[in-house]
């Protein structure tokens, strides 16, 4: 396998606002292909998406909707005493982002410029992607459990279960109640 196939480059970053480059020659960012990151993967992978098409063949998809949720329970209870700690949503989101890359997902988080209200919350590596590709259902419940845990809306926008080079949230800087009641006054005009 060849070393290109294995990861892309790009001028501009595929995730985060673009920044201004100082001088020299354009700046270039590397992230893994679907190829690299098969490589440096194993075996486990094929065995956990082996594991869940049994589960859904045996026993249906409710099965795997509860594996799933299982899952982003075990996230919440690992998550959440430390979470509760932090201070506003802001820290809370940099705590989860180091869960995650401990947790092998490579994670990274930005708030940007500007009057956003809002975090992107990007996975850099997702350990159960082959699986992801066939059971959304694990990017559902984790997206579930992503907002439980900051309680705020999160928003997904790319996975790489679903193509994309990175898992990309968004995470809102608002309590549920300020979206919400915004939300409610747009429709009710």
């Amino acid at each position: 396998m060849s070393e290109k196939s294995l990861v892309e480059s790009h001028e501009i970053a595929p995730f985060g606002p673009s920044k201004p480059k100082g001088r020299g020659r354009p700046a270039r960012v590397f992230s893994l292909t679907s190829q690299g990151r098969d490589f440096f993967e194993n075996q486990y992978q094929a065995l956990a998406q082996d594991a869940v098409t049994y589960l859904a063949t045996t026993f249906g998809d409710n099965a795997v909707k509860a594996f799933a949720l299982s899952r982003a329970n075990e996230m919440l209870a690992k998550y959440s005493e430390t979470l509760n700690e932090a201070k506003n949503v802001e820290e809370k989101v940099e705590v989860l982002s180091n869960f995650l890359t401990k947790d092998g997902f490579a994670a990274t988080a930005d708030k940007g410029s500007g009057p956003t209200h809002t975090i992107q919350l990007c996975q850099h590596n997702c350990p159960i992607a082959h699986v992801a590709e066939q059971h959304p259902e694990f990017c559902e419940a984790e997206l579930d459990a992503f907002s439980e845990l900051l309680g705020v809306n999160v928003t997904r926008l790319s996975t790489i279960a679903n193509g994309g080079n990175i898992c990309t949230s968004l995470v809102s800087t608002l309590p549920k109640t300020a979206v919400s009641s915004a939300s409610q006054h747009k429709e009710k005009k």
